[in-house]
């Protein structure tokens, strides 16, 4: 195999539980950070290190203004080439194609080959090169160990508020709430081992959040960085600014990186519903001092 070229960029990786509000915080986080996203132009090459980044990456300007409408998307899916997204594409050479569960198959010879995919990425891009998905999460340990210039963005959001989305997202791709959606703690978690569908959806976020969090934890405090999702839409300067020292700490950044300008975003609460927020928040208050 031939020689991967040192950087002097970091690799980013915004990782979090699923509904977390990560692909915003990555959207925005590439543009105005001045990183080299893998975006959705990956997803279409997704075996390309260098031809396709190094032909369209003249075409890609973070410093091009964006409204709030340019960083939606749809569970990860996003508009636009340059747009972060899952990219299961690229992922799922070496993870799998089992989207919710901690790939069993991620040998020393994948972790190789996909810590030089994505270091030849960044060297053609010639910038910081940003990442996200989810199910990176469960493998944060194997990626630190195996990508050089590794740094992890840890996005955060009040669980109540994750669960009430995971459930709505688990109406929209199953058609009921009964079939649990997202990420699993483990290949055991199951709807059946818990008393209702409330107590399931409660157990699967404390126990992702317990293992993730236990996981960042055991890694160097200089290569991972903690962003509370409503923090961020409420004051993202501030967050970015925070960043971006974190990172130049141990690692460079393009000259050219800005500063955010644009107004506070106000995040959703269609989904809000104050009965069944409650009894979540009370349902996770009772699991955690059970299981202290």
């Amino acid at each position: 195999m031939a020689n991967v070229p040192e950087t002097r960029f970091p690799i980013i990786f915004v990782v979090g539980i699923h509904r977390t509000g990560s692909t915003f915080v990555s959207q925005v986080l590439a543009d105005k950070l001045g990183c080299a996203p893998l975006g959705n132009y990956a997803a279409i090459f997704p075996r390309s290190k260098i031809l396709i980044p190094s032909l369209i990456k003249r075409f890609y300007n973070p410093s091009e203004k964006r409204n709030e409408k340019n960083y939606k998307s749809y569970y990860g899916i996003s508009r636009g080439i340059f747009s972060i997204g899952d990219c299961y594409e690229v992922w799922d050479r070496w993870m799998g194609q089992d989207h919710y569960n901690k790939p069993e198959s991620l040998t020393a010879e994948k972790q190789e080959k996909m810590s030089h995919h994505l270091r030849w990425l960044q060297h053609s891009w010639g910038l910081p090169l940003i990442t996200k998905n989810n199910r990176n999460s469960l493998i944060l340990k194997s990626i630190h160990k195996s990508v050089p210039n590794a740094f992890f963005v840890m996005v955060l959001r009040k669980p109540a508020d994750v669960i009430l989305s995971t459930m709505q997202a688990s109406r929209d791709f199953y058609g009921s709430d009964e079939i649990i959606w997202g990420l699993k703690p483990d290949k055991t978690f199951s709807r059946d081992n818990y008393k209702d569908k409330l107590d399931a959806y409660c157990y699967q976020y404390i126990n992702l959040e317990d293992s993730i969090r236990q996981d960042l934890l055991s890694l160097p405090e200089e290569d991972y960085f903690v962003v509370q999702y409503e923090a961020f839409c409420e004051d993202p300067e501030r967050i970015q600014k925070d960043l971006a020292r974190k990172i130049k700490a141990k690692h460079e950044l393009p000259e050219k990186s800005q500063g955010i300008t644009s107004p506070k975003r106000h995040f959703s609460k269609r989904r809000f519903n104050k009965k069944i927020h409650s009894e979540i928040n009370k349902r996770l208050k009772e699991i955690k001092e059970k299981q202290r």
